[in-house]
């Protein structure tokens, strides 16, 4: 299953092993390809763009890991990620620590145990944290910083049998704390903030975040007759401290306890292949998601029932020369899924065909694929750092089609380039991005806010309405590089996606028209290394939903919420994103090095999400090493 990476906002995305929720569009090309270099350093916070290569998960710290540099983004909001993907043989361990302006820190550690050609096991370390930023969003608010501490600890280990197999496990805890800086009392009717008992100072409410992953799995390797198989069992826990929520009688905020959610998920193959190029295979999903007892803020039920999903696909693959080609069907199997009323239904299917196909410099593709996407506290944290500590509706997001076709070219000479055209249709997609202005508002529509006719300004849902948006659209990326050896490389893409409510590609909660990005690497020596990064996110809006105005709730205590099918919806036009980052490196040795970076050149302090403001300018320095 493959995850969509589509918003990494406002401070963090820790990517957790067991997060393997996607619309199973992941691309199996026989060939070569470029992966995706996830930085072990810092990830800023700018949402990222949608790629139209082939789409592969970076490996995990404990497989690969290594601090590896990073390409400057403009946002600078330092988050966990403990994945890379490059290796450096012959260094057990590495050492990574850089620290700035706005007291921007992070530190990347790990060492590698036992080393064999058949067993690796070890350990990796990654923290992250930034205290200084003022943001002086209101006068009540002045002297709040924003405040962030995010780490995460994992153990791994695999053995290699011979003729047999492979078994890896891993295991990792992270614990994250931060405050909503973006909390400032700006309606009149909470303008006393939160107060600490005996002071006067304006306090942010805070959030700690607790994480737990184990995994363990088997690789087969092929048998004399063809079969072969792999399995893994895993286990992610996910749970928030507080849940923040607006009360006029209080003139303030009230505390509720956060949701918890443990999910257990099985992944598991089985294919026989035969020497002509056929290979006849059955993959396997099974997730279930458990949520500890919350009262419901309204009703004083629970809130959301346990659920899981069986997901099978069966598929005929066929590879022989220039031509790659898979033949599949994804069968989704729900219980329990949504609200009581309002059930996810049992049944749904998807295709999951892909065909690919390359001669020289000349490839082209075309894929059908469709699924459902689980809707959890992960994955609504890795689209938002910031969101709601807690799940409207625990009901999927089912994708009927999700199609794309296009064309690489290169390299040719050093030049690449490609063209892709992407349509997708979504029911329910959840919104979201709108916690912090909640905080400030409540239910009220904050000023600024496009509420088309009938709707109500005192029952703006901010992103907790359960009904989603009923999305179709279509995506246009096109892609071109050039690079002259280690000396030079040169990158840039864009994306243009038709954006109006319903009509639109998801492309993260704040829906660019357009993204753009372009970046130069050059080494004028052998031990100098300078980047330079712009990137643009342009005609950017979020939405959300909104009662009729007049309208009462029907039984259930669910109120009647604006359906997409209905018309326009509430919401915000938010700035265009323009950022300039650079960075400098010098290799010392080839296991020393230094490095600055500057992030935000242009000092934008533009909101990435409503009361969720850029740093401005940030400059880092920092030191690696491997040993």
């Amino acid at each position: 299953m493959k995850n969509r990476h589509i918003l990494t906002f406002a401070a963090a995305l820790a990517a957790a092993p067991a997060l393997a929720q996607g619309l199973h569009e992941s691309i199996g090309v026989d060939g070569k390809y470029v992966r995706e270099v996830i930085v072990q350093d810092k990830v800023f916070t700018l949402p990222k763009r949608l790629g139209f290569t082939v789409e592969s998960s970076p490996l995990a710290c404990w497989e690969e890991g290594v601090p590896t540099p990073f390409t400057p983004k403009a946002s600078q909001m330092p988050v966990v990620t403990p994945f890379a993907s490059r290796a450096v043989r012959g260094s057990r361990g590495y050492l990574g620590l850089g620290l700035g302006s706005w007291l921007d820190g992070n530190l990347s550690a790990g060492y590698r145990f036992v080393q064999s050609p058949k067993t690796t096991a070890g350990a990796c370390l990654q923290f992250n944290t930034t205290s200084l930023h003022r943001p002086r969003i209101s006068v009540q608010a002045a002297d709040v910083r924003r405040r962030l501490a995010d780490g995460r600890l994992g153990l791994y280990a695999s053995h290699i049998f011979d003729g047999k197999g492979t078994v890896d496990a891993a295991a990792d805890y992270r614990l994250a704390g931060w405050n909503y800086y973006g909390y400032a009392a700006m309606s009149g009717l909470w303008a006393d903030g939160l107060r600490s008992a005996g002071e006067d100072a304006f306090k942010a409410p805070t959030q700690t975040l607790h994480e737990a992953n184990a995994r363990i799995g088997w690789r087969g390797e092929r048998d004399f007759r063809g079969f072969s198989y792999d399995a893994a069992l895993g286990v992610r826990h996910f749970g928030y401290r507080a849940l923040y929520l607006q009360d006029a009688g209080a003139s303030g905020l009230s505390r509720f306890k956060g949701d918890r959610e443990t999910a257990l998920y099985l992944d598991a193959g089985l294919r026989k292949r035969w020497r002509g190029g056929s290979e006849l295979g059955l993959g396997l999903r099974g997730d279930m998601l458990l949520y500890a007892d919350r009262p419901d803020t309204d009703s004083g039920s629970r809130g959301h029932d346990d659920y899981g999903m069986l997901t099978l696909t069966p598929y005929y693959r066929f590879s022989r020369g220039l031509l790659n080609m898979r033949l599949g069907v994804d069968v989704d199997l729900a219980f329990a899924a949504g609200r009581s009323g309002d059930r996810y239904s049992v049944f749904h299917m998807a295709p999951d065909v892909r065909l690919d196909w390359r001669k020289g410099g000349v490839g082209l593709f075309l894929n059908v694929l469709g699924g459902s996407e689980l809707q959890t506290l992960a994955s609504q944290h890795a689209l938002d750092y910031y969101a709601m500590p807690l799940l409207a509706d625990t009901r999927p997001v089912y994708s009927p089609l999700d199609a794309s076709a296009g064309a690489n070219f290169g390299p040719f000479a050093g030049f690449s380039a490609g063209v892709a055209f992407r349509y997708r249709i979504s029911r329910r997609m959840p919104t979201g991005g709108w916690y912090m202005a909640m905080l400030n508002y409540g239910s009220l529509a904050m000023p600024g806010m496009s509420l088309p006719d009938g709707c109500d300004p005192a029952d703006v849902r901010y992103g907790s309405s359960p009904e989603g948006i009923d999305m179709h659209g279509l995506s246009l990326a096109m892609h071109a590089g050039y690079r002259l050896g280690s000396i030079l490389e040169l990158e840039a893409e864009g994306t243009y996606q038709p954006q109006d409510g319903e009509k639109g590609y998801f492309n993260g909660y704040d829906r660019p028209r357009w993204t753009a990005s372009v970046a130069a690497t050059v080494k004028p020596v052998e031990k100098l290394s300078l980047s330079l990064e712009y990137e643009y996110r342009g005609v950017r809006r979020i939405y959300t939903q909104a009662g009729r105005v007049g309208s009462a709730a029907v039984p259930g205590g669910i109120p009647v919420i604006k359906d997409s099918g209905d018309g326009p919806m509430p919401s915000l036009r938010l700035p265009d994103l323009t950022l300039l980052g650079f960075r400098a490196g010098w290799q010392f040795t080839p296991k020393v090095g230094v490095f600055v970076q500057g992030a935000n050149l242009l000092d934008r302090r533009d909101d990435v999400l409503p009361f969720a403001p850029m740093q401005g300018i940030s400059v880092v320095g920092g030191v690696n090493l491997l040993f």
